[in-house]
């Protein structure tokens, strides 16, 4: 595997002063942390971005288990066992709830509008109304939110297959950034003169009709939405891939270490990196409407050559030398 950064290191660069946590002091009591996972604990990704999360509450100053506790969640893929989490959470009267993605968030939010919430790459969290704006949130909730990057992955794609003209995207219509990111996959399409087909996936028992549209369509190559549901059936979804030979780009990085094709997107850990320096605020006396939501700048391009060898795809050289990741 050859990488051009080691992602941890890239997200802590710069970020080794220590400041010691107070709350605990003040209040008398050690401070406690809930963290609300729509995944599951097993799930590799999960694994590692807690352990970004916990790393960066270390250079803060915060020993877990003196000084701040984590209260850890998990729905296990089932977005209807949020909610119940969520009040649990509040029932244990934890100081801070971390969110990851909009339907989590979401979660969090009606289960308390008291309780400071600190959310992860939120699509379109102002349209969901998680917060009024990214300046001044507002509210309780404060955290980050995902840049856009779709009309980008289309460019990739026509890269990879350059007679490719159509495209059909697969996406989760209830992510609240699944509107954007149609429109801006449109948008870029029409500009390469590309035609474009959706399908929709919401239901696990709707994983095979959704696959059997895809197959109906033939593409020349798919575009897969990040969502914590598909996210969750991704090795179902990487392996129709292959079996469809079928030139497939993901906006989360690590599908393309699952064995996807290639992937382009924000570098997701460094989001829980971010997350820490929240509670560390909030936990000293800031309050999330004043805390303005950020959007991390740092992307990865990850390309899978064994999974192109496979597809009897050669990847352009100029694509191969820009990419932060090549998997051999």
């Amino acid at each position: 595997m050859i990488k051009r950064r080691d992602v941890l290191r890239a997200c802590g660069a710069g970020l080794l002063v220590a400041h010691r946590p107070s709350l605990g002091q003040t209040r008398g009591k050690i401070p406690r942390v809930g963290f609300l996972w729509f995944g599951s604990v097993s799930d590799p990704s999960s694994q590692r971005y807690r352990s970004a999360f916990r790393q960066r509450l270390a250079v803060l100053g915060y020993v877990e288990g003196k000084n701040i506790l984590i209260e850890e969640r998990w729905a296990e893929g089932n977005a209807d066992r949020l909610g119940e989490l969520a009040r649990e959470l509040v029932t244990n009267q934890v100081d801070i709830i971390v969110a990851p993605a909009v339907t989590a968030s979401r979660a969090a939010r009606q289960a308390t509008r008291t309780i400071p919430i600190v959310m992860l790459h939120a699509g379109d969290p102002i349209g969901a109304g998680l917060i009024s704006n990214l300046a001044r949130p507002g509210g309780n909730v404060t955290g980050t939110t995902n840049l856009s990057y779709a009309g980008k992955q289309v460019e990739l794609m026509r890269e990879i297959v350059p007679r490719a003209g159509n495209l059909t995207i697969l996406l989760n219509p209830a992510n609240a950034g699944a509107s954007r990111y149609v429109t801006e996959i449109m948008e870029a399409a029409g500009r390469l003169n590309l035609s474009v087909a959706v399908v929709e996936l919401t239901r696990v028992e709707d994983i095979p009709n959704a696959f059997a549209m895809i197959r109906d369509l033939r593409p020349d190559a798919l575009l897969v939405m990040g969502d914590p549901f598909i996210g969750g059936h991704r090795a179902e979804v990487i392996a129709f891939a292959a079996g469809a030979r079928l030139p497939t780009i993901y906006d989360v990085p690590n599908l393309a270490r699952d064995g996807g094709l290639i992937a382009y997107g924000p570098l997701m850990v460094e989001h829980y990196v971010i997350a820490a320096g929240y509670v560390d605020r909030i936990l000293k006396g800031a309050k999330p409407a004043d805390l303005p939501v950020e959007q991390p700048t740092r992307f990865e391009l990850i390309i899978n050559s064994k999974t192109a060898t496979a597809l009897g795809l050669k990847i352009p050289q100029s694509l191969m030398v820009r990419a932060d990741e090549v998997i051999q």
